[in-house]
Formats: C-alpha cells, structure tokens, sequence
C-alpha cells in the first residue's frame, strides 16, 4: 500500500479497546488465583524502605508496590494490576504503531490481538515486576519515534523523553534501546532527527532522571553490573542460554506473533511502505546483541513486540492478496487466542498435581511456570516455631537472617510483626541494613548444607526447625534449616561484606 506522507490511517479505536478491554477482564479475574511470587514480597519489602537506588532495578517498582499495600494491603489483585494495565497498554501500542506504518483497520486489530494473545503478555501480567513495566514503556518510546519519523511533531520526541525517564526509573535497560535508535538513524535515518533542539532536551531529561539512581550504583560498588554474570548463570541452568535465544523468543511471541514478527522484519528490509522505518532493523539487531552476548534473559526483547507485530501485520496487509490475508489472519488469529485463553485459565495449576521432586533449575524454571510459587505458609510456619524457641529473655538480643532474599521478603511481610527484624545478605535485601552487633542470638535460615559456611560464624550453633517436604518449593519449604547461632564471633558489621551474594541458591 503507497502511503501519502502526511495522512495517517484512521485508527481501529472500537475494536482494539474491546480486544484491550477483554483482555484485561481474563487478566484481572486469575489475578487472585495464585500466590505470591518471590519477587513480588521482594518489591514489597523494598517498598517500605523506598530509596532513589536499589541493587538490582531502579525505585519505581518497589514505589508501586507500596503505594498498593498502603491501598488494599495483602490484595494481590491490586498488586498485580499495575502489571495488568502494562500489558493492555501493549496492546494499544501494538494497534498504535500499526497505524503509524500505515496499516489499515484490519493490520491494526491483528497486531493488538497478537499482543494480547502472546505468551509473554500473560506473564507480563501475571505479578507485579520490573519487566512488565519495562517492555511498555520501552515499546512506547519507539512508537513516539516511530510518531515523530512520520509526522515530524517535536512532541513526540519530548513525550518519548517523559516515558524514558519513568523507564529509567524500572531498569537502567534503556540505554540498550536508545543506543539502538542512535545508531540505526545514523545508518538509516532520518538523519535531521539529530539536528532539532528537542533532541537534546529529550536527551538531557533522560540524563536528569538517570543520574540519581547512577549515583546510587556508583556508591554501593555497582550491584547491577555484577548481577550481568548471575543473569548469565541462572539463564544456563534454566534455559540453555543464548543458543536457545530463538526458540525462548518465539515462545515470548506466540504462533501469530512469530508469524508476524518475521514478516515484519522482512517488511523492514524490503517493503517500500517502510523504508523510512528501517532504523528499527538496527533496534532489534542491537537488543537481540545485547542479549546474546551478555546471557539476558529473554524477556529484554520483549519491547520489539508490539514492533514487530506491527510492522508484520502491515506487511502482510500490503503483500498476500486479500481474500488470502483475511482468511489467514482469522484462523490462525482464532488459535492463537484459543491457546492464549486456555494456559491464561489453567494456568498455574494447583500443586497437587505435583508428582516429581524438583531436581535441577531447568525443572524448577518449568514449575514456576506450570505450578507458580508455592509452600511460602511452610517458610513461616519453620520460622515461627523456632522463634518460640527462644527465651523471652533472649528475644531483644535476636535477630532474624535469611540466605536468600525471597525468604527474607517472605518473613517481613508474611511473618508475625511482633517477631524479630529480618536480614539477609542476598541480593538487594543485602543492602537494607546490617544485623546490629548487639544481635547475639541468630536465627538463621539456611538452604541446602549451610553448615560449613555458619560454623565459623557463631561459637555455638544447632538445628532448630526444618522445612523438608520433598515435593515442596526448594529454598522455600524443601531443604530449608533454621538455625541458632549464638554468640558471633566477629561483629555483623565484619561480617556482612563477606557473606553479600547477587546469586540466589534454590539449593539445587
């Protein structure tokens, strides 16, 4: 389809906001259905100790989840629909950038319902996290270039500098995408978007907003540069790392969307409509770069999305006759949702469908998908019973330390309030404080074989509570040991630097 330069395509506002719109209503009504997710009590602990500056993401989401715990405290729903409202606004940029590369109603229904269709969508929604954020916003700063390039408004450049600033705030990921943008224009063009002044305010916007949490990284030692090797890590044991990349993308994308995304591709290369547009070939080859050779997770991708998705559904559009396009387009439309409705309402199934032991990471990656997270009462339970355990005289001079920073999250805010302030010197958790020195009873909460690593910590140390159930959730309610170390033997404020860790051990 010839596209004249200053006529935009009506856009198909009824029935992507009804796509949008049943979308949310699946989303928000299996909200409920599932616990909490590690990183979700994570987000909630960090939330109430709110800082410009965390070890491993930016201060935006612990400030929602905070803002929806004072709400409607311990409502996963409402904890959850922030998430919910990132992935219907996928949606709407999907149809969005669809329109802007010209697509017709029909290019722009297909897109959203790709969005909302795929695979990654229903986990986008699924708990409160940094990606869910990171994806729209992300895939909503290219759809303002994307705006700008066909209409040459300095607006959309400002706009896009807004939401980058709010995007800078989830995950210091941006800087991949703008990195991408720069170069692809550079290649490709529009060369002028480097000579309007709004260029440089949108660049120095995103500087102002980024340079609080940089401080912070720089003053703690740069935890989010060293959690680049444990992604690394955790991506091979779970997935296979970057050689799986393609197959972990088209499982983000979903049938329609795999279909569409290498159409869109080919239309970027090839397709006239498009050309102006082909700065976006450099976009997707540096993010897809940037996660093949640091190990990322598959996730980082997902702002191409809606992209692609437009861009393919445009493509065929203009390139398969009509009667072939539409035919097409509906049945694989109609599969694809039939799929993504069925794993949105069955999905996690409950855990007593459980029958194996979890034995390695990639068999626990294919639980929490299938299953979720779960024994997180049998965490709290191990701990309050060794808690009672202590004198009442002891009970000031005892504090609570975990190893992994899900099950410090857990304790603080599933545990009793009146029980002892929990530490751990795991990933972010490690930088909320310290155990003070005057802690000279310990209740430590242990996976796996802990004890080589605490005995030289205490001059006294035995086993209190445990919490082994071989079909349970490892680090949560299997293989967990809480200890009593008494008397440490150096003060916790030598200690601590050399027990903090980014990896987090399942214990597997």
């Amino acid at each position: 389809m010839q596209l004249c330069a200053g006529r935009v395509p009506e856009f198909a506002a009824v029935p992507v906001i009804v796509v949008a719109v049943a979308t949310a209503a699946i989303l928000i009504a299996r909200a409920n259905r599932y616990g909490y997710f590690g990183d979700e009590l994570y987000f909630l602990a960090a939330g109430r100790r709110l800082a410009v500056g965390y070890a491993d993401q930016g201060p935006l989401i612990p400030l929602v989840a905070r803002l929806a715990d004072v709400l409607a405290p311990d409502s996963l729903v409402v904890l959850r629909f922030p998430s919910i409202l990132m992935a219907v606004v996928g949606i709407l940029v999907a149809a969005a950038l669809a329109r802007e590369f010209g697509g017709r109603l029909g290019a722009q229904l297909l897109a959203g319902i790709a969005y909302a269709a795929c695979p990654f969508a229903i986990t986008q929604s699924a708990t409160l996290s940094t990606f869910a954020f990171d994806a729209t916003l992300s895939a909503t700063v290219l759809w303002l270039v994307v705006a700008w390039v066909r209409r040459r408004r300095d607006g959309f450049i400002l706009a896009a500098a807004v939401v980058a600033a709010v995007d800078i705030q989830v995950k210091l990921l941006l800087p991949v995408l703008l990195a991408g943008i720069v170069l692809g224009v550079a290649l490709f063009g529009p060369r002028e978007l480097a000579r309007r002044p709004a260029v440089w305010l949108a660049a120095f916007i995103v500087a102002v907003a980024a340079t609080p949490g940089l401080l912070w990284q720089s003053a703690h030692g740069w935890p989010q540069l060293e959690m680049g090797a444990v992604i690394r890590a955790e991506q091979l044991a779970a997935t296979g790392g970057s050689f799986g990349l393609p197959v972990q993308f088209a499982t983000l994308a979903g049938l329609l969307g795999t279909v569409l995304a290498l159409y869109g591709l080919w239309g970027l290369l090839s397709h006239l409509s498009l050309t102006r547009y082909r700065f976006l070939i450099v976009v997707v080859l540096t993010q897809f770069g940037f996660v093949l050779v640091t190990g990322g997770r598959p996730y980082y991708l997902a702002a191409l999305l809606p992209v692609l998705f437009a861009a393919g559904a445009v493509t065929t559009q203009d390139s398969v006759p009509r009667r072939w396009w539409c035919g097409s387009a509906i049945a694989v439309t109609a599969l694809t949702v039939a799929i993504a409705v069925v794993a949105a309402l069955a999905l996690p199934q409950h855990i007593s469908r459980l029958s194996e032991p979890t034995a390695d990471r990639r068999e626990l990656s294919t639980r929490l998908r299938i299953y979720g997270t779960t024994g997180w009462p049998e965490l709290i339970t191990a701990v309050t019973d060794a808690y009672i355990r202590i004198d009442a005289a002891e009970r000031g001079q005892t504090a609570i330390i975990t190893q992994t920073y899900w099950q410090a999250a857990a304790i603080d805010q599933l545990g009793d309030p009146s029980r002892p302030t929990v530490y751990s010197p795991n990933r972010g958790f490690a930088y909320f404080g310290t155990p003070p020195d005057s802690a000279t009873t310990i209740l430590y909460v242990t996976v796996g074989d802990a004890e080589p690593t605490l005995r030289p910590l205490f001059s006294q140390l035995h086993v209190l509570t445990r919490a082994d159930d071989p079909l349970g959730f490892p680090g949560i309610s299997r293989g967990v040991t809480v200890w009593r170390g008494e008397g440490p033997t150096r003060p916790w404020t030598e200690i601590w630097p050399h027990l903090r860790t980014l990896t987090l051990d399942p214990g597997l």
